[in-house]
């Protein structure tokens, strides 16, 4: 019985030690390419602007999956979570979603290989280019 209870112990180690073989290290612990597209564009100070009712809106942050709390999200509609209607205003927003991006201004959800090429987003390496979100396009509400 202890001798059992000490190889299982050692199992979870011996699995480890596997996997590190296997793959590289820092491989298993990459932020996905959405997370590290949407850090960049938040470092870059790219901004999104939307309203919680959108729908295209909703499909841009799909993209994204979970990474989508990591956007520069502005939320455009006094009713929407921390609406910042002002900032909205101010660069004339009237669609959604509207990407500003280096200075540009792009309307629609864009796929998540326009918003790479148009922030300059330096892909992983190893990356095969075919990063998800595809070079669909949506046409934005207003």
């Amino acid at each position: 019985m202890v001798v059992r209870r000490r190889l299982m112990w050692l199992m979870p180690l011996g699995c480890a030690i596997a996997l590190t073989n296997c793959q590289e290290l820092d491989q298993l612990f990459q932020p996905s390419y959405e997370a590290q597209l949407a850090e960049h564009l938040s470092t870059i100070g790219a901004k999104m602007y939307g309203a919680y009712w959108c729908p295209h809106c909703a499909r841009q942050k799909q993209l994204f999956g979970d990474a989508a709390r990591l956007l520069p999200y502005v939320e455009c509609d006094p009713r929407g979570a921390n609406p910042q209607v002002d900032v909205c205003n101010a660069v004339g927003i009237n669609a959604y979603p509207t990407w500003e991006i280096n200075g540009g201004f792009y309307l629609g959800a864009q796929p998540l290989t326009q918003l790479a090429d148009l922030s300059d987003f330096e892909r992983p390496s190893g990356s095969s280019g075919n990063e998800p979100g595809g070079r669909e396009s949506f046409s934005p509400a207003q």
